[in-house]
Order: C-alpha cells, then sequence, then structure tokens
C-alpha cells in the first residue's frame, strides 16, 4: 500500500471508530451467515453454527474478543500489512 492509501484506510476506519455505533452478535447456521456477506477468516475452521459480529458497516465471523461500541476501540492505527495466511501454513 502507498502512504496515501495507509491514511485513507486509517481515516475511514477512524471516523466508523468515532460514530460509536452499537455492536451486535448473533448465532445462526453458517450457510445464513454466508448468504449474509459475513466476511470468514482464510483457513479458520467453523462448525455448523457460528457467532457473526456487526460492527459499523462490517460484518465477520466473531473472532473472539469484541467490544460493545466501536468508540471502546479508541484510535488506529496502520502499523504492517501482510497476506491472512502468512505465517499460517496455508
Amino acid at each position: 500500500m502507498t502512504d496515501e492509501e495507509i491514511r485513507q484506510v486509517e481515516l475511514r476506519v477512524n471516523n466508523e471508530i468515532m460514530q460509536n455505533h452499537p455492536t451486535r452478535a448473533q448465532v445462526m447456521p453458517i450457510e445464513e451467515a454466508r448468504k449474509s456477506g459475513a466476511m470468514m477468516l482464510f483457513g479458520e475452521k467453523y462448525g455448523d453454527e457460528v457467532r457473526v459480529m456487526d460492527i459499523g458497516s462490517s460484518r465477520e465471523f466473531c473472532g473472539g474478543t469484541h467490544v460493545a461500541r466501536t468508540g471502546d476501540i479508541g484510535v488506529f492505527k496502520l502499523y504492517a500489512e501482510g497476506g491472512v495466511a502468512a505465517g499460517s501454513g496455508a
């Protein structure tokens, strides 16, 4: 990414954080989650039912830690970039 692209990503993420959106967790069948547009991480194992988090404009399969509102996150700073599968042996 160029320096300008990094600044744009940081600006976009921090704008969402500052809007202090409430988050929502829900459990649903994995196929329903896929159809809903929830983002899955490459190489992760999922069961028949998954927890899906709506956080601002993002919908993802739950990776564990989460917050009640986006403002709880604080400031976002991009320090490094890499592939999702980097270091996973995939």
